[in-house]
């Protein structure tokens, strides 16, 4: 029992994996290829694991191929996907529209690494010094670099009225490289050169508390968007309470023999682990048009659509596991 108590101390998640696909495409092929490259992207996205894609067009002088990029949640993840027979139909269609065979590069992560975090940085600039701003930009960036463990930052322009605000994703590949950066003197400087430029400035760590659940199905070339608190409440809830209810009746039955205090730290593993892997995903999934909803969709159908369509799924789903439940309670 001692070694089961380590093993849950010391576990860790798997890492993702990024595989990076390069196409030079025949002219007379682009059509096909679009089609093809959205076939592909689209089953990704409904892949076991899947975390994140993005595709990148062809840039005159810069770059001659179109760039795909996907993402999974491990190593083993990816392998499934790549030696998948769906996959490999759908790239047997991209082969086709290309000039020369697709390159692949695989970058694999390390699973007993410590995980990336990343910040997220909201800048309202002020009138007239956006250029200004995207200059010291720059200058931060080329600072942030220079620090240990830096991995990149994702940097999203305004896009009128659903976004107002520079938004910056700054990720370092662990916690301390990252609070390095946030208390260095060359940071506190470069906002002291910030303060004229923008009216005001907000920060979250992500992944650190419930952020991370509802970012499980955003596309990499999306900004990050966190549902209100509320939400995010009523979203745990709906996937906490069938979990604990099935882990109860688990108790109530095959674990009855054993110790109290044995059957929590099994109960607590087994509520962790369906959580992060089943649970939360599934509900981010389901409703993600309610958490995360397109500012184009909510403007076309009402904002008072979209949540009413939200609160009635939850309220639907939660009142049929109550019924569910209460049957299998009273048959236990």
């Amino acid at each position: 029992m001692n070694s089961t108590t380590d093993d849950s101390i010391s576990y860790k998640a798997p890492q993702p994996a990024t595989a990076i696909a390069s196409h030079l495409v025949r002219a007379d092929k682009a059509g096909e290829y679009l089609d093809a490259q959205a076939a592909i992207t689209n089953a990704a996205r409904k892949f076991p694991g899947f975390v994140g894609t993005e595709v990148l067009s062809p840039i005159p002088g810069m770059q001659a191929e179109w760039v795909a990029i996907f993402r999974l949640e491990s190593n083993d993840a990816m392998k499934r996907w790549l030696d998948s027979p769906e996959r490999a139909g759908l790239a047997a269609r991209v082969e086709a529209c290309l000039s020369e065979p697709s390159h692949l590069l695989l970058l694999a992560s390390d699973d007993h690494a410590e995980p990336p975090v990343a910040e997220v940085f909201t800048h309202r600039v002020r009138d007239g010094k956006a250029s200004d701003y995207i200059a010291w930009r720059r200058r931060a960036i080329a600072a942030q670099a220079r620090y240990p463990g830096y991995l990149a930052t994702d940097s999203f322009e305004p896009h009128g009225q659903a976004q107002d605000e520079w938004i910056d994703i700054v990720r370092y590949n662990s916690v301390d490289h990252l609070e390095t950066w946030m208390k260095s003197k060359e940071r506190q400087q470069l906002l002291s050169e910030l303060t004229p430029l923008v009216e005001n400035v907000h920060e979250h760590r992500l992944a650190t508390g419930l952020e991370g659940w509802f970012n499980l199905n955003r596309r990499a070339d999306e900004p990050v968007v966190v549902p209100p608190v509320w939400k995010q409440t009523v979203s745990v809830v709906f996937a906490l309470y069938p979990t604990v209810m099935i882990l109860t009746l688990l108790t109530r039955t095959l674990l009855k023999p054993l110790a109290f205090p044995v059957q929590m730290l099994i109960g607590n593993i087994l509520s962790c682990t369906i959580l992060s892997y089943l649970a939360m995903p599934f509900a981010t999934r389901l409703l993600n048009f309610w958490l995360s909803p397109p500012a184009s969709g909510v403007r076309a159908r009402g904002v008072w659509m979209t949540e009413a369509l939200g609160i009635s799924t939850v309220t639907a789903i939660t009142t049929s596991l109550v019924l569910v439940f209460y049957m299998v309670f009273k048959l236990v």
